[in-house]
């Protein structure tokens, strides 16, 4: 019986300090990420954001769904997401962002009512910190004229729900008729609005609705950029 329980004493105490090792290495980990970001690139992703996706028919379609339906992959698709890459690294230096993402072949750009990048309680129109943030993104595109622009924007749960469709479309029209004022050709952006139905989190707390107040823009392949890619890598 004094083995048993001495077995167990032991037990409990290796175990204990098991999780207190993890513990520590956990916190190591988090103190040593960039502190820029929430998240940044996953080059070993297997989904890549590529062309040729009807926007039209597609009530549901969402950067992450585009993302899966084309993938060019090999070679080819080396040599795009190191156009990302490089696409990537300005967005890094330059914006305050919720999340930046590598999916694959393209990429994912986050901003919530957090960030610099935010529409102000019930308003449509863009604040002068989101056009600045704008200003860097239209920068971006014109030094890579091949590589196109999704859009998306949510709001949380707070209101009568189609009105916060109608606001998110407004806002992300608002977004379309900045970028093409600015010189970015109309033919690369696609836009969709969700209102509140693609919630990141639930809308239980005000901190919240706060991440779920949010404007992603997938940056993806357009058909010349896959062609020259084919092209380079043969």
């Amino acid at each position: 019986m004094k083995f048993n329980l001495m077995s167990k004493y032991l037990l409990i105490c290796i175990s204990f300090s098991f999780f207190l090792f993890s513990c520590g290495n956990s916190k190591k980990a988090v103190e040593t990420k960039p502190t820029k970001t929430t998240d940044y690139i996953n080059p070993k992703s297997d989904i890549a954001i590529a062309g040729s996706v009807n926007f039209e028919n597609e009530e549901s379609l969402t950067i992450y769904s585009a993302i899966i339906k084309n993938v060019i992959g090999e070679k080819p698709g080396a040599y795009i997401g190191n156009e990302m890459d490089k696409l990537a690294k300005q967005l890094q230096d330059n914006l305050n962002y919720s999340e930046l993402l590598r999916a694959g072949e393209g990429l994912i750009l986050e901003f919530n009512s957090k960030t610099d990048f935010y529409f102000n309680t019930g308003k449509t129109n863009l604040n002068s910190n989101s056009k600045q943030s704008l200003d860097i993104i239209i920068s971006v595109l014109k030094q890579y004229p091949k590589i196109n622009l999704i859009i998306e924007t949510h709001t949380d749960a707070s209101g009568d729900e189609d009105i916060n469709m109608k606001l998110s479309q407004d806002r992300v029209e608002s977004i379309k008729t900045y970028l093409v004022e600015k010189g970015i050709d109309t033919s690369r952006i696609n836009t969709k609005a969700f209102g509140e139905n693609q919630p990141k989190v639930d809308n239980d707390t005000a901190e919240n609705r706060q991440l779920n107040r949010r404007v992603e823009f997938g940056f993806y392949a357009s058909e010349d950029l896959k062609e020259e890619a084919k092209n380079k890598t043969q």
